[in-house]
């Protein structure tokens, strides 16, 4: 793609989609906080409203998960599409089979969630609804964010290559929203100015952060069954730690091909002028 083309192009993308970048991480984090009171010694009280409060960010992600599929520009690839939704479905079902098949009254549910209120003597069809519909709207989100990811893949990997990187290691700074800035703002911003730039960073996060939650969910569905070793035994967190270092050297392996096929394209795009 030629210079002229991105800029009439693809950077109006990338400054629409920016509020809506910041809005998903923002919310993203938001629900990060409410669930790490789940496991802070405080009231159960506390932890049925903290249940109820996890809706609001569920749904906002949701409906920001379509408005960023909605503003993406490329088509999406049926196969890695497919193959994604398959691997997001057929984990948070396999959990959810694997729960109510070997806890039908939920009594042995480690979801600090659920086990919260059903401490609190809610009744479990009301339980039922709530699990199901937060995890339905979380399937969704997933699935919504990972064809948003695909529809933005060409525009963000367009605005890399256009700061020129000539290193993988500048491919891997531009990449995450630093093109423009030097390696000492890169770690060290000193204002506003120096920040990254919050559409790369979203763009970056995606693949290994829905992967990673796709395949824990596959972990703890094989758990119930003893497959595995529990997720927060000693063996189970070197496990879930060793799938995460799998999931990211895989990641920065695709980074790698990428910054190759695209360097060696401008290379031979200025070889034939």
């Amino acid at each position: 793609m030629s210079r002229d083309k991105f800029v009439v192009n693809d950077l109006p993308t990338v400054r629409e989609t920016r509020w809506v970048a910041v809005a998903i991480i923002f919310l993203i984090c938001a629900t990060a906080c409410v669930s790490v009171t789940f496991f802070a010694d405080i009231p159960v009280s506390w932890h049925v409203w903290a249940a109820y409060l996890l809706v609001v960010p569920a749904l906002g992600l949701l409906l920001l998960s379509i408005l960023f599929v909605a503003k993406g520009q490329d088509r999406i690839n049926r196969a890695p599409f497919w193959l994604g939704f398959g691997f997001i479905v057929g984990g948070i079902a396999f959990d959810l089979w694997a729960t109510l098949f070997q806890s039908p009254d939920l009594a042995l549910e480690g979801n600090r969630v659920i086990s919260s209120l059903l401490s609190s003597d809610h009744n479990p069809d009301f339980i039922y609804v709530y699990g199901l519909g937060l995890q339905s709207i979380l399937c969704c989100t997933m699935i919504l964010l990972w064809a948003g990811f695909l529809r933005h893949r060409r525009t963000w990997f367009d605005a890399v290559m256009d700061h020129g990187p000539r290193t993988f290691a500048e491919f891997l700074k531009a990449s995450t929203g630093g093109g423009r800035l030097t390696w000492r703002q890169y770690f060290v911003p000193r204002d506003s100015t120096e920040l990254l730039c919050v559409y790369h960073m979203l763009l970056w996060t995606l693949p290994p952060m829905l992967l990673y939650a796709a395949a824990f969910r596959w972990y703890v569905a094989l758990d119930w069954f003893e497959m595995v070793p529990g997720p927060y035994s000693t063996a189970g967190l070197q496990m879930v730690v060793g799938m995460a270092a799998v999931i990211f050297a895989a990641f920065f392996a695709w980074l790698y091909r990428e910054f190759y096929i695209r360097s060696t394209q401008s290379r031979e795009a200025v070889n034939s002028v």
